[in-house]
């Protein structure tokens, strides 16, 4: 009972320190080239390299978003892709 518990609490902390990551992945890289676009324009005297930049973080939060999920849940995958080769094993012996 205790380890059950325990268990359910580890997956309740490892999924609320994974969100968290989440957050500071995507804000980090947007505001970051949200500031250095905000910059670029002041010494430039242009407008556009903002929206520029801007455009570039989101793209980077996404991609650094992926590449944390990815990883978070490829142990699932790995199951899910053996419980797959077992049944198809099974379908192949059952139909001979």
């Amino acid at each position: 009972m205790k380890d059950n518990k325990k268990k359910e609490n580890s997956q309740i902390l490892k999924a609320l320190f994974m969100i968290t990551q989440i957050g500071i992945s995507m804000l980090v890289p947007v505001f970051l080239c949200a500031f250095l676009g905000l910059w670029l324009n002041k010494i430039f005297s242009v407008d556009y390299l903002f929206i520029i930049f801007v455009i570039l973080g989101v793209l980077a939060a996404f991609r650094s978003v992926y590449q944390l999920t990815r990883q978070f849940y490829q142990k699932d995958l790995d199951r899910e892709i053996e419980e797959q080769r077992y049944f198809d094993e099974l379908k192949k012996r059952d139909g001979k």
